[in-house]
């Protein structure tokens, strides 16, 4: 051993007398034990004179020792945030790209035995959620001539009673050390008394209404209707395939139609008002709607189901009245980072119809995916499609997001023409408009990788010409950047012409996609946010600079290029606000959609308001409450991002004021969990500009299947289709110029009792009315944890802040029993959900720090 290393201090080499060959590396694939820890998130020093950094530790075990296993390994591992200070000198680790890295040998490693061998390390931003701590690791030789293995110990398992994912790789996180990402951070630890604490508890037993809530609703008589015998649907100035989804989601509800059944007068008479309007009323023996265009009653039976309750099949008798607050609904579905099935997007279009979304925003392409098969360029599919350990490249993508090595993975695959044209169509039938986004020129690396493995093929074929058409890479280009995600090669070159090659050639084919379904493209999202100091180095884009008069930055050069050829081509332009701020708004079309996503508590309402004021149409997507990545909670257990929110509940979608953006520093506090101010002195709205929409986002670094997909997304989606329909009477009307603090007071006691009875009726349908029929649709929402505190006399008490829970106490010997106030040595709390059985997330009662 000692001659091993020797030769590896002499000459960075191990020795040939052991070296690696395929029966060890499989062998470390099965043997080797990988412990990660997070050991500070807020350190008081920090090594190289770094303000902050975030201290960790990996270790390696292995029960029986193996000296052949000892040397030339190389293990590679999916680190989010890149590390820049190794201490020892037992393993050497490299920053590859992205968030590859990757651990060697160094010369104070002497093997790995039952003894963990450790490494600690420093990063420079911080992974506070145990989903930003990636799984399956890939060990193999060092010169990458031999099979990689995942190592075993670091796949994820999936627990029995929750279906949630366990990391056994990555040891507990029990204090504010692991949860707090500084020592101004004052995110408290959401555990169950805390919960006790600041939920709120439910008080109705049941209520009358529908989620979204309509405009106006009447109770007409306190008995009930039962559609038990089924509907029949008489349709007057509509066809039947515009409403066919809708009396398919009545069908599958229980309410099945029947010439015998309860006759339902749909009538259509088209009006002067270009948005959905309908009035739906229910009698004893009689309903009747009343819409004026197909859509409208499309929703009016969308009603007739939210009211229904499952158990009986009876509804109330009650007069609707109703039109939506925004035109523009909608849901963002990252589909690129990790794959969804098509399946899951189909169920998704069918819950967005359910809940009155009509926007469906499919990002279909990132750094680490392209998911939409292009007629003509197969690589973006073959290669860019899929995450495997291949470093060239030439098989697929580098495995990012602890991708392993498994191309047949959830996390892998694209829709082919075929599958798209479904969705489009499907989207169609539920009155769904996808929007389909393919980001450039930031994020874009999929798509340079993908044509850059074609033009290698394409060059050794003896086809240069043919290779270099649609080549994303200028070879003289030497600059040198790191992306917010840490890449080093993933921004289009907007400076070379191959680039709007290939953007035109995507473009032409999505267009031809849907021509084919029968579903017009009017609008494309770009993209075009997150550049970081690309093309500074680039021939072609010092010559282009020089060429162009008024010339103001590249970005800015590319996104209004690009709106030029999209409005060519009859598609409206749109993107992220913040690639948008680099454009000269008079270069514009005249139509564009911003997506303002700046978050509110650092100044977002201006920037939400300048695009406004532009006469652009600025879709709200606020990351502090509508995106979907983040935790519900602040709880290491909770799934999730946490850089611009560490909790978005459902309670907070519904609590959201869309036409008053700074209002919200009365209410909320920022990532750090302090008070901020939003001053709208000098970024007011202009009189009579209006917000276009409201977008949800489901972002998916974290989200590795389609079942954790469906626990970050429900039941947060029933609120913000709350909030995207309804214009609820407690919400602080909008006056320009206002400095908005906790203490501004314009939130009145008044207005918050009116929205916490608001609440009370939303969370009473949500739980015992909506809850239900997602369960019976088969979808994983997430179950709440349980909220309890130990009150005087050793009495529990304890509740779920949605009703229609069941919750079970456990107790010292492990068993789990129904929960009781007088039950004694209580260990955890968990709710069950009565009608499908499955089980949330245990809370500990006896830490609370938590």
């Amino acid at each position: 051993m000692k001659f091993n290393r020797l030769m590896a201090l002499l000459f960075g080499v191990s020795s040939p007398l052991y070296a690696l060959d395929q029966t060890a590396v499989n062998w470390l694939g099965q043997n080797l034990d990988v412990k990660y820890t997070l050991l500070d998130s807020k350190p008081s020093t920090c090594p190289k004179a770094q303000q902050k950094c975030y201290y960790s530790e990996l270790s390696f075990s292995v029960a029986t020792e193996n000296t052949k296993a000892n040397n030339d390994f190389a293990i590679f591992f999916s680190q989010l945030m890149p590390i820049y200070h190794v201490e020892g000198d037992n393993f050497a680790i490299t920053h590859i790209n992205g968030d590859i890295h990757k651990i060697t040998p160094a010369a104070g490693f002497s093997g790995f035995s039952s003894t963990p061998t450790t490494v600690r390390f420093y990063t420079k931003d911080s992974q506070v959620t145990r989903s930003e701590f990636m799984p399956n690791y890939v060990v193999t030789d060092a010169q990458l001539k031999l099979t990689p293995q995942v190592i075993k110990s670091t796949q994820t398992q999936r627990d029995n009673d929750t279906g949630l994912e366990l990391q056994p790789y990555l040891t507990p996180f029990d204090t504010l050390n692991q949860l707090q990402t500084s020592s101004k951070d004052d995110t408290p630890w959401m555990g169950s008394e805390y919960l006790y604490q600041h939920q709120v508890r439910p008080t109705l037993d049941a209520a009358i209404g529908l989620i979204p809530k309509p405009k106006q609703l009447t109770v007409l008589s306190d008995k009930r209707l039962n559609l038990a015998a089924g509907i029949n649907l008489q349709l007057s100035g509509t066809s039947a395939d515009a409403i066919a989804m809708a009396q398919q989601r009545l069908n599958t509800l229980g309410v099945k139609s029947t010439k015998e059944g309860l006759v339902v007068n749909v009538a259509v008479k088209p009006n002067k008002q270009s948005s959905p309007h309908y009035q739906l009323t229910v009698a004893e023996n009689n309903i009747s709607i009343q819409a004026n265009n197909s859509a409208a009653a499309f929703y009016a039976l969308q009603s007739l189901a939210g009211l229904l309750d499952i158990n009986d099949l009876s509804i109330p008798m009650v007069d609707i009245i109703d039109t939506p607050r925004y035109d523009f609904r909608g849901l963002h579905v990252d589909v690129a980072r990790n794959f969804r099935s098509k399946a899951f997007i189909l169920q998704t279009i069918e819950q967005m119809a359910a809940y009155k979304l009509n926007k469906l925003h499919l990002h279909l392409a990132d750094d680490e995916g392209w998911r939409l098969a292009i007629d003509g360029l197969d690589e973006l599919t073959s290669v860019g499609a899929y995450r495997c350990f291949d470093l060239t490249e030439t098989r697929c993508l580098l495995p990012q997001l602890g991708a392993g090595n498994d191309k047949n993975a959830q996390v892998n695959g694209f829709y082919s023409a075929e599958d798209y044209i479904e969705i489009l169509r499907y989207a169609k039938a539920h009155h769904i408009e996808v929007l389909p986004s393919l980001d450039m020129p930031g994020h874009s690396r999929a798509a340079i990788i993908a044509m850059e493995a074609r033009y290698k093929k394409l060059m050794a074929q003896g086809k240069p010409e043919d290779a270099q058409q649609y080549r994303l890479v200028e070879a003289a280009d030497k600059t040198r950047y790191s992306s917010i995600q840490h890449y080093n090669d993933n921004t289009l070159n907007v400076c070379i012409a191959n680039t709007y090659t290939f953007i035109d050639k995507v473009l032409s084919e999505v267009k031809v996609l849907h021509d084919r379904a029968g579903v017009p493209l009017n609008t494309y999202h770009i993209g075009a946010d997150e550049t970081a100091g690309a093309w500074l180095e680039s021939p072609a884009c010092k010559k282009l600079q020089a060429s162009v008069k008024d010339f103001t930055n590249f970005n800015g050069y590319f996104i209004e290029r690009i709106a030029k050829l999209l409005d060519k081509k009859g598609i409206q332009v749109a993107g992220w606000s913040d690639g948008l701020g680099d454009v000269r708004a008079a270069n514009m079309p005249a139509n564009v959609q911003s997506n303002a996503w700046a978050t509110l508590s650092e100044n977002g309402h201006a920037v939400a308001h300048r695009f406004a004021n532009q006469g652009w149409q600025v879709v709200l997507s606020s990351p502090d409450v509508t995106y979907f990545d983040f935790p519900y909670q602040s709880h290491p257990e909770e799934r999730g991002n946490h850089w611009a929110s560490r909790a978005i509940e459902s309670k907070k979608m519904f609590e959201f004021m869309p036409d008053n953006l700074p209002a919200h520093a009365e209410i909320w506090k920022n990532t750090n969990h302090h008070a901020y101010i939003a001053n709208d002195s000098d970024s007011s709205l202009n009189k009579g500009v209006k917000f276009a929409g409201l977008q949800g986002h489901l972002w998916s670094e974290m989200l590795r299947s389609d079942a954790q997909a469906e626990y970050m997304l429900y039941p947060r989606l029933l609120a913000l289709a709350e909030r995207a329909w309804h214009h609820a009477e407690w919400e602080l009307p909008y006056q320009a110029g206002r400095i908005y603090s906790q203490s501004s007071g314009y939130f009145t006691a008044k207005l918050q009792a009116q929205r916490e009875a608001d609440w009370q009726r939303f969370v009473a349908i949500l739980g015992l009315q909506e809850l239900p029929k997602l369960a019976q649709a088969g979808i994983e929402f997430r179950i709440p944890v349980v909220a309890a505190k130990q009150l005087s006399g050793a009495k529990l008490d304890a509740f779920t802040a949605i009703p229609g829970f069941v919750i079970e106490a456990q107790l010292e010997n492990g068993n789990w029993v129904p929960f009781n106030t007088s039950l004694n040595q209580v260990q955890a709390l968990r709710a069950v959900h009565p009608s499908s059985g499955r089980k949330g997330r245990a809370l500990s009662l006896e830490k609370n720090n938590e």
